[in-house]
């Protein structure tokens, strides 16, 4: 059994695709499948059932992944251990976050890290749940803070903190003297909803469906910061996520919704295989830092 062998199995799982997992390892992929091909030989048994153009990993490969991962990630470690300097303090942390979180959270946490680890380095990559899950999986990022769900068995994760989700009203709004909003308060409200792909805009559909609301959505954005711009003239109202509060315009008021709260949980994720380091570790720690700072505005505001 070869070192390579191992990596050519664990991305053809991680990509679901042999032509993929060539292109990934800098390989042919017949030399690819060659290579699987003996290490099935050797292990005597199949990893992978070809269904034609698709494949599937079989029950002995699902067994074979984990301890794969953790073949290779010793080796990475090894590698570091005899290498002549090395601390992990001076090594690299790639990391992923949300746009819904990165505004708000990110200045504070990086600057804390940056004066904790001078010598590290830092990449950061804000894009959506599934780009950041993808990242992770073909080891392009170390962790990644997203909000739940997260339905991978390939990624674990830890939670972070329960944030509260919250309407924004402008300020001049009818509603704005009340100190709590009802979902029939919600229901007939022309809503601004970011798009899709955030997940935030799940959050709002899923609140909708509990509360059995169905309030007109007029306007839709990728974007959490032109979604308040939108709010504040006037357009519409939105449910956004109480780490924005700090940082927003005058012209805007939040309100929370009486009797059953909107929340998201934060967590952050990595690759079950692969082990938590202490860069990973101490960034976790600022990034509750920097929450913590966000909920003592929003509570004095």
């Amino acid at each position: 059994m070869e070192l390579r062998q191992l990596e050519y199995f664990v991305a053809i799982v991680e990509t679901g695709s042999f032509s993929r997992a060539a292109e990934r390892c800098n390989i042919t992929q017949p030399s690819l499948s060659q290579q699987i091909i003996k290490l099935e030989q050797e292990l005597g048994h199949a990893l992978f059932d070809r269904l034609g153009r698709s494949i599937a990993i079989t029950e002995i490969g699902e067994l074979f992944y984990p301890r794969a991962l953790s073949i290779l990630s010793d080796v990475q470690q090894a590698k570091y251990i005899v290498t002549d300097g090395y601390t992990p303090e001076d090594s690299e942390l790639a990391i992923g976050i949300i746009p819904t979180l990165a505004p708000f959270l990110l200045a504070h946490a990086v600057k804390n890290f940056q004066a904790a680890y001078p010598s590290a380095s830092l990449k950061i990559l804000e894009e959506t749940t599934e780009v950041l899950v993808d990242a992770l999986l073909n080891a392009s990022l170390d962790i990644i803070y997203v909000s739940l769900p997260l339905n991978n068995n390939k990624v674990k994760t830890e939670s972070l903190f329960t944030e509260q989700l919250l309407i924004a009203l402008p300020q001049d709004h009818e509603l704005a003297k009340k100190p709590k909003l009802t979902a029939q308060d919600l229901d007939t409200l022309p809503f601004i909803r970011l798009t899709d792909q955030n997940c935030l805009a799940n959050q709002l559909d899923t609140f909708c469906y509990m509360q059995q609301i169905d309030p007109p959505v007029v306007y839709q954005t990728s974007n959490l910061t032109t979604t308040m711009e939108l709010v504040q003239s006037g357009i519409g109202v939105s449910l956004v996520p109480a780490c924005s509060i700090g940082s927003t315009k005058q012209g805007l008021i939040f309100k929370p919704i009486a009797d059953n709260t909107a929340t998201r949980v934060i967590v952050t994720a990595r690759h079950k295989g692969r082990p938590q380091s202490i860069l990973s570790q101490a960034f976790n720690r600022f990034i509750r830092q920097a929450w913590e700072n966000v909920t003592y505005e929003v509570e004095n505001k």
